[in-house]
């Protein structure tokens, strides 16, 4: 068990929640994302927790108290189900203008993550539960008080069996560390003897603690750590069936086979066609990139990458989970796959824990149907960027022919953004959204020299801040001007001297952007703005 040490004059505890979960053995898994500290309880039945990818055995008088940002997902073995205790409390510093922080790293709680306590005798803490469970919902500050209470006892409580380790219990933290250790370590390097010799006890008692702890034993335990790390390289990567079996660890594919079908239930090669057939991804980025090759994913970062007008239909029923994202939504959600960029690097481990995940970092240099070659290799639809930048390449060529006599094929393009009331600007290469890849690879407008070098040649693609002085320097041989309204537009600087400096400006060739077509920057999006920019630039042809 884990020896608890509760900081009762520093902190102070407060109950959170409490929940009375029932698991089937038909039913789903139940699952949760912790945001405060869970203590999870045992009332009846058998069955699993697999807390943070960690497997262990669930009985009566089981008892695992979790840190925040902990995944959860218990399930039941057999008919007889399982039935649990979720108690949640918050733990803040008691001291006058202390950090209120619950992170696992902060100087809160201190106990071996994950651990499961010592809960003997059971009745004495079943009891406390069924109470603080019965007077869930107190109606006044005095049954509040005394509900404050009641979670005071079942705490010192849980301190008190805890307190102590004895040797059994030593041994016990000792076999929790090694199976620790097996998520950090290559498990197709360890062996049972190797491991029982690092937590100093026989092979056999290593064994029979293993399997109380986990559920399975050692071998079996290894074998499903190393199948699930097969799992993710079967979704994404390419290697061959060979390559990936060596890499976790099988030397015979014929019994990597074997034993894969045995644990899933399935072939490898019938896993990865079922799961890619009905593949279902979560994208915190790329949602429009998936859209476009024909897969629609569960969830999104709609908040910020949602509302393109080409894709408003295709985005309905797809769950928004917002721009920094909801954890527990993410695994409710249960995803094969979740794809992210390096903006939400510091979720990926948070993130992988949930289904494999995969980040393509942001690459200025890396254009959209390269993007798209990325993901589509992924989930096994190699051919489509190819075909989707075919496409393009046709409507592009259609739309030139279109405009033949009225866009020279000499002209020049500046693409910018007006903010703070005018006073500052921003200006826009070929590869990140606001019409450039339609107007300077489909339309092939040329770029003016200083967006060549400062945007695209960096890999930046965006300068921004730029004084409003500064503008005749990007556009000042432009022909054409376009400008991507985010909520400014041109009323700030319409009356400027340097506004009217421009030769696009004083020919009228001053375009407009909205920001629900032109922003976006996905293989439709930018199909759908090409006919758009046909529209505009058929309106209002140049001066004579």
């Amino acid at each position: 068990m884990s020896r608890l040490s509760l900081p009762f004059r520093s902190h102070l505890f407060t109950l959170s929640n409490i929940m009375d979960i029932h698991c089937t053995d038909a039913g789903k898994p139940y699952r949760l994302h912790t945001e405060t500290y869970v203590l999870i309880a045992g009332k009846q039945g058998f069955g699993s927790a697999v807390i943070d990818g960690r497997r262990h055995r669930v009985i009566k008088g089981s008892c695992f108290l979790l840190h925040p940002n902990t995944l959860l997902e218990a399930s039941a073995d057999n008919a007889s189900g399982l039935c649990l205790y979720l108690l949640a409390f918050h733990a803040m510093p008691a001291e006058a203008g202390a950090e209120r922080s619950e992170s696992p790293g902060a100087a809160g709680l201190s106990f071996t993550p994950h651990g499961e306590l010592n809960a003997k005798p059971f009745g004495r803490i079943a009891g406390m539960l069924d109470e603080l469970y019965r007077h869930r919902s107190p109606q006044d500050e005095l049954a509040q008080f005394k509900q404050h209470l009641r979670l005071q006892e079942l705490l010192y409580e849980l301190y008190r069996s805890n307190y102590s380790p004895s040797d059994k219990m030593q041994s016990r933290e000792a076999v929790r560390r090694s199976i620790d250790g097996l998520h950090r370590l290559d498990a197709a390097a360890v062996n049972v003897e190797a491991l029982a010799r690092q937590a100093n006890i026989g092979t056999r008692q290593y064994t029979h603690l293993f399997r109380q702890l986990t559920g399975l034993s050692p071998l079996d335990y290894m074998t499903e750590l190393r199948l699930n790390e097969a799992k993710k390289k079967l979704l994404t990567s390419s290697e061959s069936l060979q390559q990936i079996a060596q890499s976790a660890g099988f030397k015979d594919v014929y019994y990597f086979s074997r034993r894969f079908k045995q644990m899933v239930g399935q072939s490898p090669r019938q896993y990865v066609r079922h799961t890619r057939r009905s593949l279902r991804v979560v994208a915190l980025y790329y949602a429009n990139v998936l859209l476009a090759i024909g897969v629609k994913p569960i969830g999104a970062n709609l908040t910020w990458w949602g509302g393109s007008v080409f894709l408003q239909e295709m985005e309905k029923d797809i769950v928004d989970i917002g721009c920094v994202p909801s954890l527990e939504t993410v695994s409710q959600l249960e995803p094969d796959l979740i794809l992210i960029n390096d903006h939400n690097l510091a979720d990926y481990a948070s993130l992988s824990k949930i289904a494999p995940t995969v980040m393509l970092p942001y690459d200025g240099r890396r254009s959209i149907y390269e993007d798209t070659r990325l993901i589509g290799e992924l989930i096994n639809k190699p051919h489509a960027a190819g075909e989707l930048q075919s496409r393009f390449e046709r409507r592009a060529a259609a739309v030139r022919e279109k405009l033949a006599g009225i866009v020279s094929g000499q002209a020049t393009a500046a693409i910018v953004r007006f903010e703070r009331e005018g006073r500052r600007f921003s200006v826009f290469g070929d590869n990140y959204g606001r019409g450039g890849w339609p107007i300077y690879r489909g339309l092939k407008l040329s770029i003016p020299d200083p967006v060549q070098r400062e945007a695209i040649d960096s890999g930046l693609q965006i300068v921004q801040n730029l004084p409003l002085d500064k503008l005749p320097l990007y556009a000042g041989n432009a022909d054409y001007l376009f400008v991507a309204d985010e909520g400014e537009g041109i009323k700030y600087v319409e009356n400027s001297p340097v506004w009217h400096s421009l030769p696009a400006v004083w020919q009228g060739q001053v375009h407009v952007l909205d920001k629900a077509s032109f922003s976006y920057f996905d293989p439709i999006s930018i199909e759908g703005q090409l006919e758009l920019l046909a529209q505009l630039l058929l309106k209002r042809k140049p001066a004579s």
